[in-house]
């Protein structure tokens, strides 16, 4: 027969193990899951190709006078967007620079008389905005001149 101590340290025993065989479960699952998650993060958080693109140019208004302290804008043209758009003001002689660091698409520079570079349609105009002409851009660096002229016909 067993004696209470005896029943006692094999049950000891048996937990013992089974403590230690579920802590090295659950030390493999983790090694397991962090390696996965390292794994998923370098795959999916490798960095996406972006260029620099410096655009320069001039503001002008319909006779051919220089725009001082308008925001200028670098706008996709097709994509939507991401809650970022790059702008600048231009200098007293309405010269206006910027570069921008992204991916190769099509975009359109605009000045607005706001900080805003849009015009909601239905809503009275509160400023005025002329655009470039869409543009692509390639993927390498590159520098462009882009002179914008407000007309009669700008709102």
């Amino acid at each position: 027969m067993y004696s209470p101590r005896r029943v006692n340290s094999d049950v000891g025993h048996i937990l013992l193990f089974t403590l230690r065989s579920n802590l090295m479960r659950l030390i493999v699952t983790l090694f397991v899951v962090v390696g996965v998650s390292l794994v998923g993060s370098a795959q999916t958080g490798q960095e996406i190709q972006r260029y620099s693109y410096h655009t320069w140019g001039t503001v002008s208004d319909e006779q051919s006078r220089p725009m001082a302290h308008l925001t200028i804008c670098w706008v996709p043209s097709e994509r939507p967007i991401d809650g970022r758009i790059p702008c600048v003001k231009s200098g007293d002689d309405g010269t206006f620079a910027m570069t921008v660091h992204d991916i190769p698409d099509k975009y359109t520079v605009c000045a607005t008389t706001t900080d805003s570079p849009f015009i909601f349609v239905g809503d009275p105009p509160t400023h005025r905005v002329t655009c470039s002409k869409p543009f692509v851009t390639a993927a390498e660096d590159e520098c462009r001149k882009i002179d914008l002229k407000f007309g009669s016909a700008d709102k």
